[in-house]
Parts: C-alpha cells; structure tokens; sequence
C-alpha cells in the first residue's frame, strides 16, 4: 500500500504540464546577453517537480515575470528546471565571462552576483546550485528556499549572504524541509525558518494543478497560491539585486 501511494505522488509531480509549456529546455531559452556588463546581478529561479520551466502558471516563473516587469537596470531573470541543473551552471559560467575566453576566471567570479530561489525539488536544487557556486568563488547575496524537499543536509554554504526558508509539515508525506543551517555562520545570515500553515484558509485552492496534483500534493500544492508569500519573496528578491556588490573575498 505504501508503495502505491508513492507511485500516485510521484504520479502528481509527473502529471502532464500545461498546454504552451516547452517540451525541454535549452540553453538557447535563455535571453540573458553573453556576458552581462560587470555590476550585473542575475536572479534564477528554480520550479520544482518536473514542471516546465516557462510554465506562467506556477510562482516560481510568475516571480520572475514580475521581477522582469520592474525594468531593474542590470538585473537578469532566468528561471530554469531542477533537474536542468547543468544549464543554469553554463548560463552563470558564460554571462560572467567578461573576457570571453570560455572560462570563468576567479577574478570574474568574484565579481558576479547570483540570487537562487527555489521550490519543492528546486529548493533543493538551488542549494546544490549555490554548493556550485561556492566551487567558483561566485557570490550568491541571497537564497530562498520554499519547501524544499529530498534528502539533502539542508546546510547553506558561506559564498551565501543571506538565506530564508518557508516550509509546511502539514502534508502527510511531503514535508518541507524545516531548517536551513550554515555552514559559517559568520559568512551567512539565515533570515529565517518560517512554518507555514493552512489551518483556518480552506479558502486557499491549488486551482492551476490537476485533480490529481490537488489530491495528492495537497498542502505542498497550495502554497503556489499564498499571494502575500510570494509578494514577500519578489520584494526580498528586489531588495537583494538592488543593495551593493560584496568586495571580493568578503573584504
């Protein structure tokens, strides 16, 4: 039995996308310029499950659409698929190569500037994202995780500025992850650990997802549809592109 309610979730997270969605993202989806002026920020979002990336029904993308209407002088919005990891790798790799000689040099990354956030699957993506990152040298000023799930150590690695986590535990099976920790917590400021709840907003329905997403991912689900939570993630996100470069090496 428990197998089979296993299948049924892994059968929501699969379900078939929506109709305008891409069948498989490429790198040439992108429409960051190659490279991007030095004191450009990027912002990459991560969808979660095996949604699509370009799906502007689920608040990862919808988030960065709203992000990309605000004009931010030297701000780049990209949103790509957790398991599409290798992209987003490539994407800050080649827009931080200034010199263009198809490699990112550690002067180069520490003049970059990456913000992460992320939901479900792609929150833990984005971890293992900004673990890339600190390999390179390259400043991540903030991550946002929001119920994040799969087994991972949850620990935030110090090219980390800032970080924040929402988080349920109300869904039966699929819980989010309920703390982030850093690595130095003299590098890294963990803003918080929220818990989100629904008791009391039976108001709040998953309307975008499919009767089976709905029935199975339930609370995991409806937190697409919280408008002051995603609100609050859009302002921290533009706060953060927003605020000064690090000097190099924290310095």
């Amino acid at each position: 039995m428990r197998a089979l309610l296993w299948g049924l979730v892994a059968a929501a997270f699969l379900a078939a996308p929506a109709l305008g969605d891409s069948l498989k993202q490429e790198f040439s989806d992108f429409t960051t310029p190659l490279p991007v002026e030095r004191g450009d920020r990027l912002v990459i979002g991560i969808v979660g499950g095996w949604e699509r990336w370009d799906n502007p029904t689920r608040a990862i993308r919808r988030t960065a659409i709203a992000i990309r209407r605000r004009r931010l002088p030297g701000v780049h919005v990209e949103t790509v698929e957790n398991h599409s990891l290798e992209l987003a790798e490539q994407l800050v790799e080649r827009a931080f190569d200034f010199n263009r000689n198809g490699k990112l040099e550690p002067a180069e990354a520490s003049q970059a500037a990456v913000v992460i956030y992320g939901q479900s699957l792609g929150g833990r993506a984005a971890l293992r994202l900004s673990r890339k990152l600190h390999e390179w040298g390259v400043p991540v000023p903030l991550l946002i995780a929001i119920d994040s799930f799969g087994r991972d150590s949850y620990v935030v690695p110090p090219n980390v500025r800032r970080a924040a986590n929402y988080y349920q535990r109300e869904h039966l099976y699929i819980k989010g992850a309920p703390e982030l920790k850093a690595q130095d917590p003299a590098k890294t400021q963990i803003l918080f650990n929220r818990k989100l709840t629904f008791k009391g907003r039976d108001e709040v329905e998953a309307e975008e997802h499919s009767w089976l997403q709905r029935f199975f991912l339930d609370e995991h689900a409806r937190l697409e549809y919280l408008p002051e939570l995603w609100e609050e993630i859009e302002r921290m996100i533009v706060e953060a592109v927003r605020e000064p470069a690090a000097p190099p090496n924290g310095r």
